[in-house]
């Protein structure tokens, strides 16, 4: 989707997009909270924590020469597209880490798998309620989206399968918005469901041991 808007909090002016994802963290981090046992809060609060610094600090990657010209630059943006792929590769490698610490058991496999899930679909629909993009490209995200979300927590178990499933109906989704597949959320979900087989499959090394 595309980012038409810009909001103020305070001093603080923020394009819709990093609303959305912020907004999104908070109910995923709420909904975990609640569902699951408190560990699975924490480990997601974590990730969104590096990731965050991750996102905002890029900037020093991304354009280096305006940092240093510019050091507050920082608190108002961020390294974009490859600051997002780099914040999602550096909560992969955290998670990958901490892997035998943190002990993933089947509800922590499961807090996972809703945690990605749920956070990438709040985010799509916060992205198309605080922007004005095309008719037709927001309501099949939020159709299929929504129908998508509510059938794989409620009927599918398996990380795996949900995780694909979620997967290529992004991609599908992608297909009728107007960067198609050429966005980060395509490229991030197709991250995170790696991620999940490699949790998936520690999880049970760990149920062995």
């Amino acid at each position: 989707m595309n980012n038409t808007e810009w909001y103020s909090i305070r001093a603080l002016t923020l394009p819709a997009t990093a609303v959305a994802l912020l907004v999104a963290f908070f109910i995923v981090w709420l909904v975990l909270r609640v569902q699951f046992p408190k560990k699975w809060a924490g480990v997601y609060g974590d990730a969104v924590f590096t990731f965050i610094v991750v996102w905002k600090f890029s900037l020093i990657v991304t354009d280096f020469k305006a940092v240093i010209a510019q050091p507050f630059t920082l608190l108002y943006f961020n390294g974009g597209t490859i600051g997002v792929f780099l914040g999602v590769m550096a909560v992969s490698l955290q998670l990958w880490w901490k892997r035998q610490k943190i002990q993933f058991d089947a509800s922590g496999i499961t807090a996972y798998s809703w945690a990605i899930i749920l956070t990438q679909s709040i985010y799509q629909w916060l992205v198309v309620l605080l922007n004005d993009n095309q008719t037709t490209s927001e309501v099949i995200t939020l159709l299929v989206l929504s129908t998508l979300t509510v059938f794989i927590l409620w009927r599918i178990t398996t990380i795996n399968r949900a995780l694909i499933l979620y997967t290529i109906g992004l991609i599908i989704v992608a297909l009728f918005q107007p960067h198609g597949l050429w966005q980060p959320a395509v490229g991030v979900s197709v991250i995170l469901l790696i991620l999940g087989i490699v949790i998936q499959r520690a999880g049970r090394i760990n149920e062995i041991d």
